[in-house]
């Protein structure tokens, strides 16, 4: 291995002096194996960033193929190339690559229009539930009992659609927006008994006198809003469109071949 090193150190220095000098050939060997010949336009396909690349960089590079071309002649050498079950292999997965490559080309072609988009949001709302109940609002302090109970009993009958606002007798306001859990659970125990707009009855809870307010409480079967999920309806509405097309696709292309097949592969029981 050494040797190979620096065999390499060398065959990469006289590359690396010629490329300071017009090559004598457009596209030069820099490393072979054998009969098998590495040029330089092969390696920049493999590695775009070859010509950025170090010394260092290139070296290794230079080993792993060489390594890898000694292994693969052995191989061969011995005859593991012609074995039934990896050639078998083989056209299973360039059978597989071909078709792949096929059908890709025709998915990248594939476009779904924003009025198809929302026809798939409204056809499909379980899709784009929002799974979990949230809810929206305020803790609101005090500094005695006195001013609690005087700002309750003149706002006990208001309805909150929105935070409440600075008040005098308030010492000061903590507010939460789409949380899943509650942010007080001696204030407000479950998301169940929650009166959305309605102030609840103070108590001294961790060392502090208040009362909560829920301003919103958006539920978990409830569908998230267009906006909110437009990109994944995008996926997934492109998604149902390219197995439509695709199927529709496979049948044409079956109806255009004659297929046979012998029934008597199958049992009497199957059939």
């Amino acid at each position: 291995m050494i040797y190979v090193k620096r065999l390499l150190c060398a065959v990469l220095v006289v590359f690396l002096a010629a490329c300071d000098v017009p090559f004598t050939k457009e596209d030069p060997v820099v490393v072979s194996v054998g009969s098998s010949k590495l040029h330089l336009s092969e390696i920049q396909k493999q590695v775009p960033e070859w010509d950025s690349w170090d010394d260092q960089q290139r070296l290794k590079f230079l080993e792993n193929w060489i390594e890898e071309e000694t292994l693969y002649q052995e191989a061969v050498e011995n005859g593991t190339d012609k074995d039934p079950v990896l050639v078998r292999q083989i056209e299973q997965t360039v059978r597989k690559i071909v078709v792949d490559h096929f059908l890709q080309s025709f998915a990248d072609t594939m476009v779904v229009g924003d009025a198809e988009k929302i026809d798939f949001y409204h056809a499909h709302p379980e899709l784009f539930l929002r799974g979990k109940t949230s809810i929206s609002g305020a803790l609101i302090f005090f500094r005695d009992w006195q001013s609690g109970d005087q700002y309750y009993r003149g706002h006990k009958n208001l309805k909150y659609d929105s935070l409440p606002g600075p008040h005098y007798l308030i010492k000061k306001i903590e507010t939460f927006e789409s949380v899943t859990e509650t942010p007080d659970s001696c204030m407000i125990t479950s998301f169940d008994s929650v009166e959305v707009g309605t102030l609840t009855k103070m108590k001294y809870c961790g060392g502090a006198l208040k009362i909560a307010v829920v301003t919103s409480k958006l539920d978990s079967a409830d569908v998230l809003p267009y906006e909110e999920v437009a990109e994944e309806v995008g996926t997934q509405a492109w998604l149902v469109h390219r197995a439509e097309v695709m199927d529709r696709l496979k049948k044409e292309w079956k109806m255009e071949r004659p297929i046979f097949s012998k029934t008597d592969v199958f049992s009497e029981k199957e059939k």
